[in-house]
């Protein structure tokens, strides 16, 4: 049997799937991974562009690189990894991603245990604000602030920030339950969130859909150096 042949046999008798998703995934639909030859960092201007520090002393740092990443990440689309995850049953997503596009696909649960750039905070008052309203005063290149004068940040996750409690709870308590573990689009390699799948029972099974190589491959009941939206597309189409 085949790769596809495989997980498409564990998928149907899988009785709790959990999704881990990195920025892999989320390429496909035109948003550029972080530490690839053409991702975020790969502009040195954009270093520590997601760092607390970095922030609170100079937001203005984060809103010159928000200024064009935000319309990028609003006008893209799910694509097909995104819908054949939707359309399995029984999965729970966890994504290290800030987009939406598991929701917008119909995903449910999902957590985002880096936050999420939807919502904006007040780093003053606690203000919560729609990101999107925001859109006109960070395309002028301004930094956007609440009435009471405080600098808004978006709902991410930073360097130098806990994670979201809720969302790392939970995500903890769905490996714990999971007896198919599904790592797509990470390269695990940023921590906590790679330590995710050592919380998987004993006899769950492990598998790998990256590009490229990851610390967990020899461990892994399968792994898959493909692209993610051909694999997921066809374990979808041939279910």
């Amino acid at each position: 049997m085949n790769s596809i042949g495989q997980l498409r046999e564990w998928l149907k008798e899988a009785r709790s799937v959990v999704a881990l998703t990195g920025a892999g995934i989320s390429t496909a639909s035109g948003i550029p991974d972080f530490r690839s030859a053409s991702g975020i960092y790969s502009n040195g201007q954009n270093d520590n562009v997601f760092d607390l520090r970095k922030f609170d002393r100079t937001p203005e740092f984060f809103y010159l690189f928000a200024r064009k990443f935000y319309p990028q990440v609003r006008d893209a689309q799910p694509n097909a990894a995104h819908r054949a995850l939707a359309a399995m049953k029984n999965v729970t997503v966890i994504t290290q991603n800030v987009d939406d596009y598991h929701q917008r696909a119909g995903s449910d649960p999902v957590y985002t245990i880096h936050g999420n750039h939807i919502h904006s905070t007040c780093q003053t008052c606690g203000a919560q604000i729609e990101t999107e309203e925001l859109f006109p005063i960070i395309g002028k290149g301004d930094v956007p602030r609440c009435i009471c004068g405080g600098v808004y940040k978006p709902n991410i996750t930073f360097f130098g920030e806990m994670l979201p409690e809720y969302d790392w709870t939970e995500s903890v308590k769905a490996m714990s339950e999971a007896d198919l573990v599904l790592v797509l689009g990470t390269s695990l390699t940023v921590y906590p969130a790679a330590s995710l799948p050592g919380y998987r029972p004993w006899n769950a099974k492990l598998v790998i859909i990256n590009r490229d190589p990851t610390t967990l491959d020899s461990e892994a009941q399968l792994v898959i150096h493909d692209d993610l939206c051909d694999v997921m597309e066809s374990v979808t189409i041939e279910s």
